[in-house]
């Protein structure tokens, strides 16, 4: 039996798709006005394993991922200016060139990290069409209002606002207090459409003059069109429940009447010794600079071994001042232990044998049971010795994993291994082992085998 935490019931549910095999699931993408980060690949790396799961038990998963290219302003913020223009600006550019830039890039780092590529990647901004139809239902339903321009929706006309966030009203009322909005009837009224300023270089016309649509009103009408209403599975970081998936929830019922989807996931942050990641601190992590330091598989493990909805701690750059407030303990090791680990199942796979497979069935049971991936895990180590090569097969199709030896050399690591043949030829066993110390400082470890060295990463 499938079950997931359901962060709309607060509870572990069984799941059941919507409509016999075929599962639907929406997660929020990048929005594409810098590099994809840490924080990014963790969330992208989870719903990629579930996705993979759910292909393996025979599902049929249509998976959409979208790309903010339009809307999403500074700090997640009703005003001021949007993200990707005040790149364009930095740089003397076109918003739609900087756009490009770093869809190109996201679409690069799904390669790199071995996420499969989603089904379907819509642009905010190819649905505007779509998105002023929609704001328009909503005000001939009474949910929304427009005044000077600007498209708002009324949150006292829907009912279960701040069920998904477990916030009321009066607490809402004393977030947004420090943000008045003198256009809004109520200050916990949020924004579907925006007047744009002369400036603003991203506009269109509307009933309501030139403008640009919200940030959460471009998911609600972008997953609804590819996947109908409700869905199967809305998916993102925790740090999307507010507000950006409590107010998808609202704009979507009033709008149709019906759910927006049955199941909300919501991934665990990435933290930062501690803290959220920002440029400004310094503590900043790129996709493609991890993986110049760090195996993919290895990233993996290590996630594989936090709960997906708990806070992962990365080790902190050097640059990064100030104490641990993360009150987790041993991330930094965590991190040394995958490595291992990684070591141990490529070895694992290359003594495996072909065969009738008996791996637990504890491993699937805890895959079922809410995507318990520690104890997955600890499942396939006890069972190590007795695994088959189908038992590796169904775990490198489940995780992306490469579980193979081949390590990539640089010419001077490659001429230090032939340096070393010679000198074992010779019987300079201590020239041999100085070199085997010096690979291992690089990260090599070397196993000498009857066929030749055998090299692996640490």
């Amino acid at each position: 039996m499938l079950k997931f935490y359901n962060s709309l019931s607060k509870r572990t549910e069984k799941f059941v798709p919507l409509k016999g095999k075929t599962v639907g699931i929406y997660v929020c993408g990048p929005t594409v006005y810098g590099p994809t980060h840490l924080g990014h690949a963790r969330t992208w790396i989870f719903f990629d394993w579930l996705r993979r799961y759910l292909i393996f038990k025979g599902f049929q998963v249509k998976f959409v991922q979208n790309i903010t290219d339009v809307g999403h302003l500074l700090g997640d913020a009703e005003q001021g200016e949007d993200k990707i223009e005040e790149e364009a600006r930095k740089r003397g550019q076109t918003p739609a060139e900087i756009a490009r830039f770093y869809e190109k890039e996201y679409f690069e780092d799904l390669t790199a990290l071995n996420i499969l590529r989603p089904d379907v990647n819509p642009r905010a901004a190819d649905h505007v069409r779509e998105i002023i139809k929609f704001i328009q239902v909503l005000i001939k339903k009474g949910y929304a209002y427009e005044v000077s321009g600007n498209v708002y929706f009324d949150v006292s006309k829907f009912s279960d606002y701040g069920k998904l966030s477990s916030r009321d009203l009066d607490h809402l009322r004393k977030e947004t207090r420090v943000k008045i909005d003198s256009k809004k009837k109520e200050q916990a009224d949020f924004i579907l459409w925006l007047k744009a300023t002369a400036e603003h270089l991203q506009k269109w016309p509307s009933p309501w003059g030139k403008g640009f649509p919200g940030w959460h009103i471009e998911c609600s009408v972008m997953s609804a069109k590819y996947l109908g209403q409700p869905f199967d599975i809305h998916g993102s970081a925790s740090e999307h429940i507010f507000p950006h998936h409590e107010n998808e929830i609202a704009q979507s019922r009033a709008y149709a009447g019906k759910p927006l989807a049955r199941f909300f996931l919501h991934s665990g942050m990435l933290l930062i010794k501690g803290r959220k990641m920002s440029k400004s601190s310094e503590n900043y992590l790129t996709v493609q600079n991890i993986l110049k330091t760090n195996d993919i598989d290895t990233i993996k493990l290590a996630f594989m071994m936090t709960f997906w909805r708990k806070p992962f701690n990365w080790p902190a750059p050097s640059a990064v001042e100030g104490p641990d407030t993360s009150g987790t303990e041993g991330q930094e090791s965590t991190l040394s232990e995958a490595t291992k680990i990684r070591v141990r199942l490529v070895r694992a796979k290359i003594a495996a044998k072909d065969g009738k497979s008996d791996f637990s069935e504890e491993f699937y049971d805890a895959l079922d049971n809410d995507f318990n991936t520690p104890k997955a895990l600890a499942i396939i180590l006890k069972n190590l010795n007795g695994l088959k090569l189908k038992d590796f097969e169904a775990i490198e199709k489940i995780f992306g994993f490469s579980l193979e030896e081949g390590v990539k050399l640089t010419k001077k690591q490659e001429e230090m291994l032939a340096q070393r043949k010679k000198a074992r030829l010779k019987g300079d066993w201590q020239g041999a082992d100085k070199i085997r110390k010096t690979l291992e400082e690089e990260g090599l470890i070397l196993e000498d085998t009857p066929s030749g060295p055998r090299v692996l990463t640490k």
